[in-house]
Order: structure tokens, then sequence, then C-alpha cells
């Protein structure tokens, strides 16, 4: 029985080609996107996965005030006291007075690029070079596969070892050579390389091309992470923790800002907001699920494009129905060949849906920045999640409009008209069509919301200028350096200004702060911001008090200014002529006398609420890590030319590095440049599938009522009347869509911009832009039919009546 009802369904496929392309393609879109969701999400719940005993494993988090850190600083680094015993000393009194710590390690990943120089003298780049006090215990906790070499653990053993990942081992000494045994010199230490190991997998957060085992790490603090024993609780650990960093560090018992400490799962870094002073990569959670649901909206349009057709189409197979219904057959056989029509159809889309994931694979990895390969869409989890949706998807769509009409009499069928919902009723159709527009809308409405806020973000809230800007990270150290670099810069016509000051990062750290004039009182969330008097020259800013210490020379004596938040926080007082307090009762450090105000500058995400900040302005800055420079407009390629020819004379030693800053704000808001990338793509393949579907459940219709047409046309209608006539009933449902469509999306985009510190303002020019979309891709699939039914010679249509 089963085989003739496929043999049935095969047959009446290929008589109705239209039909069954229609679904086709569309179900295989909808499952291409549940695919990719499922996929990416798997994917991302993944990361450090593959560590054994990665449940296991934490790392330990300082809260300060009201902000946490991520690294843990190595007593006496500040005062050059700290030496290798020191650094290694926490993990080592970790394990040995928590029995419930099994092992402990700490390392620092350093970002900064710098030359990696072999044997036989190459000097070679090297951008991630992952450090360690904790040799071997390091590559105990952490798992990677070895390549080549002595095992993990006993090749970084020993201070001065380092293991490379295997594409450095082959970009420093060539594919097929042993690497084993080798020297290299990394900054000021020499190393020898002990083993190769897999390029770590694209999940996980420890990313280097070498690891290295130091005896003193040259960052002034490290990551630090435990393993605990199987069933160990880690917050009944966490005073124990507290009390053995105490031990090691006796200084932190002074300070009144520390709250404590808490454990942080590994496999759960990923997806949480991002800490103080850690450069990994994260994403949102919520950006997750909102791509799953968006996935899920692409499924929900193709399954009402399915529907749709499915009434028209089964309501034009009445007298087939009729007919078998005559000959003996019984509503429990036709409901059966109906569903198994709709569930083959379904299925044989899966491996269509395969194939198409494989080809858009490479385009979605470079959207989302994964590196998912094509055999993971083969996996059980995946396959089987896209043959429940094929199913659930043609038992929904198909079933119920082949039950209705099983269910219906034999005269019923063989009458001249039959409606699902009433000729002037509300019917399913009309339901579903409202409905996906009103998903259309929605979505829509959202993406436009996205790329404003984007824009808002990137552009018009930051109050400084981007354009031009170059970041040259790690250029100068010193004050001397800095004026050297200064002077060479400026030498070129091309070089507009140059200056040291804050550029965007991720996420800055914040602290207490006072006023000299009311010490006792504590401000939380404040923070100092080092700037040159030429930095405001750099960023586009305009102040008379930078104006005033230029004219001063290098000689003028230091400023201070502080932003509006600081301004609206200390409203009850006057804060100029007050000295601005960092961390009091701590470090008490005080900045000259405030002299005014600057506008709201924002250096990090606005995820993060602006802290009140001080600027603290030297007309010679004692110090410089990173040089910011503006180029004149029109000039870029000779500015970059000389800046690179520069860089090429002072800092020899290490490879150039240069940022622009509009690119550094841009990578501020990489989720929210994917999430509106996507969702805008996702949109508009939402409206091609409704339009697709609307314009074939149209021509169906259309079809039905040609006689209708034929009459009108006989008694004078004009084509456009027609035409007018067939799009009424959908005007109305995108109206109805409308109403029920934009006060969700209104709701959805409100809740998104709650995690903003700054807002675009929401118009709502924008739910009526969505409306008309929708409106325009209904009258035009219905307008495409109707327009070449209304053309028909109504003698034509007439001559079988």
């Amino acid at each position: 029985m089963l085989r003739a009802y496929v043999r049935l369904a095969l047959r009446t496929f290929r008589r109705r080609t239209g039909y069954t392309a229609v679904n086709v393609v569309g179900l295989t879109v909808g499952l291409v996107c549940c695919a990719l969701v499922t996929v990416f999400v798997q994917h991302e719940l993944s990361w450090d996965a593959h560590h054994d005993g990665a449940d296991r494993i934490y790392r330990i988090l300082s809260q300060y005030g009201n902000s946490e850190y991520s690294d843990i600083r190595f007593e006496g680094f500040s005062e050059g006291t700290d030496d290798a015993a020191e650094q290694r000393s926490l993990t080592r009194r970790l394990v040995e007075a928590i029995p419930t710590v099994e092992q402990a390690a700490n390392y620092v990943i350093l970002d900064d690029e710098q030359y990696v120089e072999t044997e036989d003298g190459d000097r070679l780049a090297s951008d991630r070079q992952l450090v360690t006090t904790t040799g071997g215990r390091f590559m105990e906790l952490f798992t990677f596969e070895r390549v080549a070499g002595a095992p993990l653990a006993e090749a970084l053993r020993d201070p001065g070892s380092a293991i490379l990942a295997e594409t450095t081992a082959q970009r420093y000494y060539g594919p097929g050579e042993n690497p084993i045994g080798q020297t290299m010199t990394v900054g000021a230490s020499t190393v020898t390389v002990r083993s190769v190991i897999a390029d770590p997998p694209s999940n996980s957060r420890l990313q280097f091309d070498l690891a290295l085992h130091l005896k003193q790490s040259p960052y002034w603090a490290a990551h630090q992470y435990v393993r605990l024993s199987e069933g160990t609780d880690p917050a009944s650990i966490t005073p124990q923790v507290s009390a053995v960093m105490d031990e090691v560090d006796p200084s932190r018992r002074a300070d009144d800002r520390l709250e404590g400490e808490r454990l942080q799962a590994l496999t759960d870094i990923y997806l949480a907001p991002r800490k103080n002073f850690d450069s990994g990569p994260h994403r949102d959670v919520t950006y997750l699920w909102v791509f799953a649901v968006i996935g899920g909206i692409i499924l929900v349009v193709t399954t009402i494009n399915y529907a749709n057709l499915a009434l028209a189409l089964y309501a034009e197979r009445r007298a087939e129905i009729g007919v078998r219904k005559a000959l003996g057959g019984h509503r429990g056989q036709i409901g059966r060949q109906f569903m198994v029509e709709a569930v083959v159809l379904a299925l044989g889309c899966v491996p269509l849906a395969l194939v198409a994931c494989a080809v858009v694979l490479p385009a979605f990895n470079g959207l989302m920045d994964t590196s998912i390969v094509a055999s993971q869409v083969l996996q059980p989890t995946v396959l089987s999640v896209m043959v429940v949706l094929a199913l659930l998807t043609g038992s929904v769509a198909g079933g119920y409009p082949a039950f209705v009409l099983a269910r219906k009499k034999t005269v019923e069928l063989f009458a001249r008209r039959l409606s699902s919902g009433g000729r002037r009723g509300w019917s399913l159709r009309h339901g579903l069509i409202a409905l996906q527009f009103g998903v259309l809308i929605g979505l829509g409405s959202l993406s436009w919301i996205a790329a404003d806020q984007l824009r808002f973000m990137q552009d018009e809230s930051l109050a400084y200028q981007t354009e031009n800007v170059i970041r040259l990270p790690g250029a100068s150290r010193d004050t001397v350096a800095y004026m050297q670099w200064r002077q060479r810069l400026l030498d070129a016509p091309s070089i507009a200004a140059v200056g040291m000051g804050p550029d965007p990062r991720p996420r800055i750290p914040t602290g207490t702060f006072a006023l000299s004039g009311d010490s006792d009182r504590i401000y939380e969330g404040g923070q100092v911001r080092t700037v040159d008097v030429h930095w405001f020259d750099v960023m586009g800013i305009e102040h008379p008090v930078a104006e005033a210490m230029e004219r001063d020379g290098p000689g003028a004596p230091q400023r201070t200014l502080i932003n509006e938040t600081a301004a609206a926080l200390l409203d009850e007082v006057d804060p100029v002529g007050q000295r601005w307090i960092a961390d009091p009762g701590g470090g008490n450090y005080a900045t000259p006398p405030i002299e005014g105000f600057l506008p709201d500058l924002y250096f990090h995400s606005m995820r993060q609420e602006l802290a009140p900040t001080a600027y603290r302005i030297h007309a010679t800055p004692p110090w410089s890590t990173s040089i910011l420079v503006r180029i004149e407009p029109g000039r870029l390629q000779a500015g970059m030319e000389h800046i690179r020819a520069v860089w090429g004379d002072l800092r020899p030693d290490r490879p150039f590095q240069a940022s622009f800053m509009s690119n550094l704000v841009a990578d501020l808001y990489e989720q929210e440049q994917r999430f509106t990338t996507l969702s805008g793509v996702l949109a508009g393949i939402a409206i091609l599938l409704a339009a697709l579907g609307l314009a074939s459940l149209a021509a169906y219709l259309t079809r039905l009522r040609m006689k209708e047409i034929g009459i009108r046309k006989a008694l004078g209608g004009s084509v456009a009347g027609i035409v007018a006539l067939l799009n009424k009933e959908y005007v109305k449902l995108v109206g109805v869509a409308f109403v029920g469509g934009a006060p969700l999306a209104w709701w959805g985009a409100s809740r998104w911009l709650q995690q903003f510190a700054l807002q675009v303002d929401v118009s709502p020019l924008v739910f009526i832009g969505s409306g008309l979309v929708a409106l325009i891709v209904a009258v035009g699939a219905v307008s495409l039919q109707a327009g070449r039914a209304a053309r028909v010679d109504p003698a034509t249509v007439l001559r079988s009546e």
C-alpha cells in the first residue's frame, strides 16, 4: 500500500511541476537555514569542550568594586621586585593547600606582533605567543594533539622550552622539515623547540603560534586556571582560593576595593560577558538565540507557503477526491495518500539541502567568523534535526488541508465552489498569509533598527573623528622615544597631527574616585585617562584648555578635564578647581585641578556604561605605549608610506603594526555588524520566498476564477480594474499583518536596544517603511498573475462554458 501511495505521489509531482518546484525551493531554503543554525549553535556551545575534564576546569576571577578582572597580578611587578618563583607560587600553593584542586596553571597570550629569529638567521613574524611560567603543568591542565616531539607535559617542563603549532612549524622551517631541537630567539628570550602540536581547534580560546615556558613572564599578570576533582562545587572552595591568594600576595588584604574571587567554568567563558583584560574571543549568547529564531522564521515562511499552495491545489483536486470517494475510497485512505505526498516531497528536499549547505558554508563562515566544515552538517544531530523538521513541515503544511478535504462528503466535493472558510469570511488561507506578512514586517523592521543603531554607534555618537587616524601600538615606551617619533612623523607634509591618548578597546576597567574638597564621599566606576595636548588635534576635538597649553609649549603645566558623565554625577558640588583622587584610601592618585569639561567620548563598546572620566593632559607625556597619527585628507597613501619608513628606522626589531581608528571602532561592534548583516540577508530571503509563494498561490487562485474574470471583461471590465479587484483582499491582509507585526517588532527592538548605553530613536517611519515593502511585495506578486489573466481573451475563457 505504501508503495502505491509513493508511486501516486511521484506521478502527482510530475503533473504539477510548478507546484512541486515552488515547494522544493522553499523547503530546501528553509532546511538549509535550520541546518546552518543547528551547526552554528552546536559549534558555539562546544567552545573549549575538547580539553580533557573541561567541565572541571575553571578560571579565577577577582572582583574589584563593580568590575571583574580576568588577570591575576604578580606580586611586586609594578615595583620590579617579582621573580620567577613568585610568579609560580600561586599555582603551586593552590594545589598544595586545597585538596580538591587537582592541577593549576597560568598563561598569558601576547597579542603584540614581534619577530622570531631562527638559527639560520631568518626573521619571521609572530602575533600570538602564549607564555606560561608553570611549564608542564599547563600542558597537563589543557589538552592539545601532539604531532611530533616529546610528550607535551615533558616538552614544556623546563624554562626556555617551546612548542610550535603545526602551521607555524611549517612556516618557520618548511613543510616536512623537523624543527625539534632547533633554537629560536623570541624577543629577549632564546628557546628550544621540544614538540609540535596540531593547530588548536577553531572553537578554542587558546589560539597561539607558539607556547613558551619562561622563567619570568614579561606581562604584569596572567590568567590563572584550576582543575577540580570530580563532584567539587566551585563555590565551596572559593574562600580557600581567596585565602591562598592573600597568602601569596599579602598586599591584597589592604585593598579596600577587593571584594573576593569567583570561579568561572572554562566552557562558559566564550558566551559570558567579557571581563577586564580579556582579549580572547567572545559571543553574546543573545545573538546565538536570535540567529536560531531567524532560522525558525525562515522555516515558518516556508511552511506557510507550502500550506497555502496545498490549500489551493487540493481545492483544485476536489473532483479527484470525489471520484475516489464515490468508488469506495474511505477518509483514512485519502488522508494517508495526501500525507505521503507531503512527507515524500519534504524528505526529498533533505539531500538537496545538504548539498546547498556545502555550497553556502564558506560564505556563512566568512560572515559569522567560524570554521565549520561540511562534514559537521552530516553529524547525526544535524541530520536528525533536518529529517524531523522536514517531517514536521510536510505534516503541518500538507496534512491539515488534505484531511479537511478527505472529510468532505462526496456531494460537497462535486459542488461548484469549495471554500475553506466561507466566501466572505476569514479562512485558514487568509490567516496564514497575514501571519506570513506579519513576520516579514517584524523581521524587516528589526533589521532596519539594528542597522540604524550600528551606524549611530560607529559614527554619530563618538564625539571624535576617526577618518585617516592611525594607531601605532608598541611604538614607544618613554618620553624620549615618543618625542623622537613625533618629530620624525611630522617631518612629512602628509602628516597632520601626532599625539598620545586612549584608543578604542573592548572593555575599560574602572575604579573608585573622590574629589579633594570632599574626600570622604567615594564614587564608583571612575577612570583616569592620560593624554598629551596634541591628542586633541589628532581626534579633531577643540577645547580652550588644550589650545592654551599648546601656546605655552612643552613647559605648560598639566591640566585636567572631566567628561559630561562625571559632571552629571558631581552636580551637587562644583568640581572645577578640585583634584580628582583615584583609588582613595589606596593609591590616592591625584590629578591636577579640574579646569573644565569634555563631551562624552566612547572608547569602548556602548554595551558598557560610560564611566565618569578624568582626562589628565600633559604637554609632554611621561610615557607612551601607542602613538596616534592623523593623515592629511587625500594623502593617505603617502602618509602610510612615511609612517612605515619611520617605523623601519625606529623599531626595526618589531614588525610594522598599524590600525585605522575607524576599524578599531568597528571591531567593538563586530557582533552587531554580523547580526545586522545576517538578519538583512535572511530578511531578504524571507521576502523572496514570500513573493514566490504568493505569486504561485495567486496563479492557482486566479486560474480558479478565470470564468469570473472572463465575464467581467465581456461586460466591459478593464485590466486595471480586474487587477485591483484581485489585489483587494491581499491589501487588507497586509494591513492586518501590519497591525499585528509592527507592535511586536517595536517591543523586540526596545528590548534589544536596552543593552546599549546610548540608543537610536525608534522612528515610526521604520515600521511604515517595512509595511510598505510588504505591501509592494504582495501587490507585485499578485499583480503579475492577475495582469496575465486579465489580458486573456474572454471568448477563450468562456468557450468551454
